[in-house]
């Protein structure tokens, strides 16, 4: 009987332990249930308000100059209706309605408890609905050229946007539900709580992780030595990383969510490289040459790559890009001097061989002329063979020159002063042709060390090159500067035309020896510039364009100041 009472006194106990603990956590739950219903109330509220602002706002944007042509207007006005706006009007200051979206509306009224101001009203209309009336007064800034009759209907007029607020209410209704729904299951509730908690820290540990993903990648692309672009499969541009604005002379506002037909110039057949492989869905492994304004271009080495989606379909396009003009330069400057060697010492044999015959043809011609009467006929065609014997070996004096290992003979000089005189000599010799020289050369160049005979050579066979690419007028410009050439002092020298310019593919071989395409000459005087250039451990390059021109860029190493 004693353990009976005892343990219904511990029942009891229990009983009224949990009917308190039950009581208490009603108590709480009731209060953050009401809390959380007014805040979801105050939400969905708010999201009605800017739901209506921001149709009113964009309606205001518009101009008064449209809103005056009520046609237009009520075209953009239905327009902007959409689910969830029962209907859009334009009332005056009185609250008559005067265009509306629904025609039973128009010249009612509406009730504006602040004039000049926002109202937000709620009102429900014939089918019982619940409606909020978002009213707003214009902001318009009134164009001068409007006449003050089209400025009196909208000077003090509102603009009425009604949205349904019967989804938020079943929404709001929702919630509450849910949420005296879970009175029933306390413990749930509390195992719920846990869930939210733990799945909110797996949030936020995994956006914390995408996050540091995503700074990663940023920083990898940025600091990559390759152009990383990225295009959607509608060709617009969603990466563009600080390599390609260097390579494409563009920046990241300049192409991003842009078209990369329109800003990227790698085009095959006048269609963008990227744009083509999501076209055709295949990848792209090539190379492409970027021309830029002027004679520069670029040559650029491009791999493709498809994105897709968890289901496998492509998504867009992501494209590697090298620039590799600078490897291209080297390995033809390379395979150029190894031809010139090459050249150089076939060249040498040969003049070594034909010149004793020639000594040999020549000394006979002269020795059976001087055996024939002066008057003799004969005489002239011996004197013709003497003549073509003199040409040979001038020639042969050329490629000897051309082949040995010239000896640099350094003085301390002016090169501005050198380029002056050169050009000065270059204009009496060119004065059957109608062509300007335009000299700008910086003050700033000091003396440099360099052999001046080599250097006036060098600037002889390329702007006499430039003056016989001019057919009868022309201008040749020669500009000098200072630059850092190999973490050193440099002088760049740049000598430009706008002459008959080099066909594309002729210009890997303008350097070589014998190569030509004119019709009197040895086509040894570049060759001889570029290695003399060469002796001054400096660089020569030529860019050109058949029919604008050309330019070439001489850069010698400074070599000391005096």
């Amino acid at each position: 009987m004693k353990n009976s009472k005892k343990m219904n006194s511990f029942r009891e106990r229990n009983i009224v332990l949990a009917l308190v603990l039950i009581l208490l956590l009603s108590i709480l739950l009731g209060a953050l249930t009401r809390k959380e219903v007014q805040r979801e109330k105050y939400y969905l509220w708010q999201l009605a308000q800017s739901e209506g602002l921001n149709i009113a706002f964009s309606i205001e944007a518009i101009g008064p100059r449209l809103v005056l042509n009520q046609n237009i207007l009520k075209e953009i006005l239905i327009l902007l209706k959409k689910e969830g706006v029962n209907y859009i009007d334009i009332c005056t200051g009185n609250g008559k309605i005067l265009l509306s979206t629904e025609e039973e509306r128009r010249n009612t009224y509406v009730n504006l408890k602040n004039p000049g101001k926002v109202n937000y009203l709620t009102v429900q209309d014939k089918k019982g609905e619940r409606i909020l009336q978002v009213i707003k007064p214009f902001q318009w800034d009134i164009d001068k050229q409007l006449t003050i009759w089209d400025i009196l209907p909208v000077r003090n007029s509102y603009l009425v946007v009604g949205v349904n607020l019967e989804s938020y209410y079943q929404r709001l209704s929702q919630i509450r539900s849910r949420i005296i729904f879970n009175y029933g299951i306390i413990m749930a509730l509390v195992l719920f709580g846990i869930y939210v908690v733990y799945k909110l820290q797996e949030n936020y540990i995994i956006k914390k992780t995408l996050n540091e993903m995503k700074d990663y990648t940023t920083t990898l692309l940025e600091t990559m030595d390759n152009a990383v672009i990225s295009i959607d499969k509608n060709g617009l541009i969603k990466t563009f990383n600080r390599k390609s604005e260097e390579i494409f002379l563009k920046t990241r506002k300049e192409v991003l969510n842009k078209n990369c037909q329109d800003v990227l110039d790698i085009k095959i057949d006048n269609m963008c490289l990227l744009r083509k492989a999501i076209l055709e869905k295949r990848n792209v492994s090539r190379e492409i040459i970027l021309k830029e304004n002027g004679f520069s271009r670029k040559i650029l080495d491009i791999s493709t790559s498809f994105l897709n989606n968890e289901s496998g379909e492509m998504v867009g396009l992501v494209a590697v890009i090298r620039d590799v003009t600078e490897i291209k330069s080297l390995n033809e400057e390379v395979a150029r001097n190894n031809r010139l060697a090459s050249l150089g010492k076939l060249s040498a044999g040969i003049a070594h061989e034909i010149r004793n015959p020639l000594s040999s043809i020549r000394g006979l011609a002269q020795f059976i002329g001087n055996s024939f009467k002066k008057d003799d006929a004969r005489r002239e065609d011996l004197d013709t063979i003497i003549q073509e014997v003199d040409r040979l070996n001038h020639l042969i004096v050329q490629v000897l020159d051309f082949a040995k290992i010239r000896k640099l003979n350094i003085t301390h000089f002016s090169i501005n002063q050198l380029i002056k005189k050169t050009v000065e000599l270059l204009k009496i010799e060119s004065n059957n042709k109608k062509i300007k020289f335009h000299l700008s050369l910086s003050e700033e160049i000091p003396n440099i060390y360099a052999d001046e005979n080599q250097i006036r050579q060098i600037l002889l066979n390329i702007i006499v090159n430039s003056v016989q690419a001019i057919n009868f007028q022309g201008d040749i410009f020669v500009t000098s500067e200072v630059i850092q050439y190999r973490e050193k002092s440099g002088v760049k020298i740049m000598i430009e035309d706008n002459g008959t310019g080099i066909p594309e593919s002729d210009i890997p071989k303008v350097f070589d020896p014998f190569f030509t395409k004119k019709e009197t000459g040895t086509g040894l005087g570049l060759s001889i510039v570029y290695k003399l250039v060469e002796n001054h451990q400096g660089e020569v390059k030529i860019e050109s364009k058949e029919g604008s021109g050309t330019k070439f860029t001489i850069i010698l190493p400074q070599k000391g100041v005096k």
